[in-house]
């Protein structure tokens, strides 16, 4: 008579199949560069850099034009930028994968949006500050509302790991141009330490893994082994 696997062993190996993993961002991971100027009649003052998150630990996505008259003008400018780190991801397979932001001003009557690149001609190094900026549109600002947002990722984690990257590079671009408005998008980024109901505001990859196929036939086939044997011993 061939040995069955009791039902509590299957049970255990159906638990070991799904695993939820949360890949929170690591401080460098985020942030915006910013650039201001303004302009007026005999001279212009230009400032700008990069900021892994304000005090508060906020990623701003922004594109304000004030504009005075003459050559009184004002311009400020922030674009967001995104590494998540792919490397606890090595020997499972990927079911699903969904990136969870918190949102606290999007005001902009206009869309920008999240991008992600595809092909990787820079080589990442987890470091927001290197500037990689986005080449596919993800989704569009006009969906994310004030507090958590969820957008999928699935595919984009699949196309990087299948390419081999070490990181998966996400970009938001200022918004449009438009005189005398003031368009912003800010977010917590991984900066922040601010709790909300016991929970952390940082931005978090949340993955849903199984184990490679080899890797679950040897963990069957062990199962399979060891309950012969115990059968075998009580015999």
């Amino acid at each position: 008579m061939q040995p069955v696997i009791p039902t509590l062993a299957l049970g255990l190996l159906a638990g070991a199949i799904s695993h939820a993993e949360t890949i929170f961002l690591s401080g460098i991971n985020s942030g915006f560069f910013w650039y201001q100027q303004n302009t007026w009649t005999g001279g212009s003052d230009t400032q700008s850099g990069f900021s892994y998150g304000d005090e508060n630990g906020l990623i701003h996505v922004h594109r304000n034009y004030q504009y005075y008259g003459g050559a009184s003008r004002f311009f400020e400018q922030k674009d967001a930028y995104i590494q998540i780190d792919l490397a606890s991801l090595s020997g499972v397979e990927v079911v699903s994968a969904t990136f969870h932001f918190y949102v606290t001003v999007n005001n902009s009557p206009v869309e920008t949006f999240l991008k992600h690149l595809d092909t990787q001609s820079d080589t990442p190094a987890g470091d927001a500050g290197q500037k990689i900026a986005g080449t596919t549109d993800v989704a569009g600002s006009g969906s994310f509302s004030p507090g958590w947002n969820s957008i999928d990722l699935t595919s984009f984690v699949l196309s990087d790991l299948d390419k081999g990257y070490s990181f998966v590079v996400l970009s938001i671009p200022q918004f449009a141009q438009e005189q005398d408005e003031d368009r912003l998008l800010s977010f917590y980024g991984a900066s922040a330490t601010l709790e909300l109901e016991g929970l952390s505001v940082k931005p978090y990859l949340l993955v849903t893994t199984v184990p490679e196929p080899s890797a679950y036939a040897s963990l069957a086939g062990g199962a399979v082994l060891f309950f012969a044997l115990r059968r075998r011993r009580r015999t």
